[in-house]
């Protein structure tokens, strides 16, 4: 019989582990969803046993919640578990953005009931960061792959109303103060639906008089904002330190990109916890659609328009309107055409005015396709169907996911030298870079790759073999392992000394 602590000396490994992210499948479908999802199937390929908890808001109105609590289904052989918006937004205040009490003590029954051996963080907005409070007083370790800068930035971006770039909150975060908590309070015209149906026969009087219900409803509006400011003040000022606390808690925080990394450290994360983990990428399903740069199939031999494509979110921050905006400065007879992958449906607004940017363009409009999107598994066709794909981003991102897949296909990337754009997309190598938000710049890198018949080959060329998902979750796994037994639940160094003991 082996000595009751023989096993201190050689831990088992973790087999159990909970994964959270903010949103997910099937309502929900960027990059950050797409790790946690292959991270997920790649650690149950390898035995481990995994729950996804996720939340499901809506995304632009989240004024109209669902009866349901909770919900649970699987995705892909995935468990899945969403705290659903009844619950996120019952008894809410704006402190709950960043601490929610009451999604912890669900967060908790959850431990309670799944008993994982780690809690895996991906995302923590729309659950908060009272998921790391709980599995820290239950005594379960907690690592976190960071995909955004949410922990220290509350819109995400780090960019500002006027689209000027931000490193952080500053002392008692006075720059949020003029750039978030303005956006925590609805507009006139939520106000006046909500008091449309709450007091129909007062709305009905008010149509009767427009300039009385326009004064009616900004006065409402105002009368709303200052009974709230002193609260959403006080959250927003309260949101640096809280999150730091928290983030400083967990045994491991992964990032993918040096620009990560030094926006945590400058905003106070301990250097001693982050670890460079770049992302990996589920490359089987487009290897078959690797281009052969040694064929002539290029624009000298071939005398067709050189094809250019976006995929992505149709949304200001990913910079539509700036590759838009560079092609329609193209000479009217150049050859050139634009494709557009994106749902135009899910923030329609901005949808609408690039539609009306293109159409106001009478020499290009008819060479700029709007293709709406495609299962994930097209991706590989896609891509293998453009010459360059352009990701014109006007935030740091971290690293799009999109761009690893085009470079699987020996896609070149023309991309916003910005961020982890720029720490993946190198100038005149494996693609090519343009400042932000200069669509001049950018149409003159189209008419390179025109001009310059040997650019787009050599571009190809230099393109490397991408970081596999099995790279990356060896890595995770590393990290995994690297925990010492003292910071695992309770639960599993138990059922450890159990099974050795037999």
């Amino acid at each position: 019989m082996i000595g009751a602590h023989a096993w201190l000396s050689d831990p088992l490994p973790m087999r159990r582990v909970l994964l959270t992210t903010h949103k997910f499948f099937p309502q929900h479908r960027a990059g950050t969803e797409v790790l946690t999802l292959k991270v997920a199937q790649d650690l149950q390929k390898r035995g481990y046993e995994v729950l996804v908890v996720t939340a499901n808001p809506p995304d632009l109105d989240a004024r109209h919640p669902s009866q349901t609590l909770t919900s649970d289904y699987v995705f892909e052989g995935v468990p899945v578990h969403v705290v659903e918006e009844s619950l996120r937004l019952s008894g809410y205040d704006f402190a709950h953005e960043f601490v929610h009490t009451a999604i912890g003590e669900h967060f908790q029954k959850l431990l309670s009931d799944f008993k994982p051996d780690l809690v895996h963080i991906f995302h923590c907005q729309n659950l908060s960061a009272s998921i790391i409070d709980v599995s820290v007083k239950a005594k379960i370790p907690v690592v976190f792959s960071a995909t955004d800068f949410w922990f220290v930035c509350p819109v995400v971006q780090l960019k500002r109303p006027d689209g000027a770039l931000c490193r952080g909150p500053a002392a008692l975060a006075t720059n949020c103060l003029t750039c978030y908590t303005p956006q925590l309070f609805p507009p006139a015209e939520q106000i006046k639906e909500a008091i449309e149906k709450k007091y129909k026969s007062v709305s009905e009087t008010l149509k009767k008089a427009p300039l009385l219900a326009k004064l009616a409803y900004n006065t409402a509006q105002l009368a709303y904002v200052s009974s709230k400011l002193p609260s959403a003040v006080t959250a927003t000022v309260k949101r640096p330190d809280a999150l730091k606390v928290r983030l400083n808690q967990v045994q491991k925080i992964m990032v993918p990109t040096q620009l990560m990394a030094d926006i945590f450290c400058e905003n106070g994360i301990n250097a001693g916890l982050i670890q460079h983990v770049p992302f990996g990428l589920d490359t089987a399903p487009l290897l078959p659609f690797q281009k052969n740069y040694d064929e002539p199939t290029f624009l000298a031999t071939q005398n067709r328009p050189l094809k250019i494509g976006f995929i992505g979110t149709i949304f200001e921050h990913k910079g539509v309107d700036v590759l838009v905006k560079a092609f329609q400065a193209l000479p009217p007879q150049t050859p050139a055409e634009l494709t557009i992958y994106g749902d135009m449906k899910q923030f329609p607004d901005y949808a609408s005015s690039i539609e009306k940017l293109v159409e106001n363009s009478p020499q290009a409009r008819n060479r700029i396709k709007f293709a709406g999107t495609f299962p994930n598994q097209e991706l590989g066709g896609k891509l293998q169907n453009i010459d360059i794909l352009v990701v014109p981003s006007r935030w740091y991102e971290n690293t799009p996911l999109v761009i690893q897949s085009a470079l699987t296909t020996r896609t070149p990337v023309v991309a916003t030298d910005l961020g982890g754009m720029s720490e993946l997309i190198h100038h005149n190598e494996n693609g090519l870079l343009f400042p932000l938000n200069d669509h001049h710049a950018l149409a003159r890198e189209f008419l390179r790759l025109i001009e310059e018949p040997a650019l787009l080959p050599t571009l190809m060329r230099n393109i490397k073999d991408e970081r596999t998902m099995q790279e990356m979750v060896d890595e995770i796994e590393a990290v995994y392992n690297s925990l010492s037994l003292s910071q695992w639940s309770t639960k599993a160094a138990t059922d450890a000394c159990k099974a050795a003991s037999e």
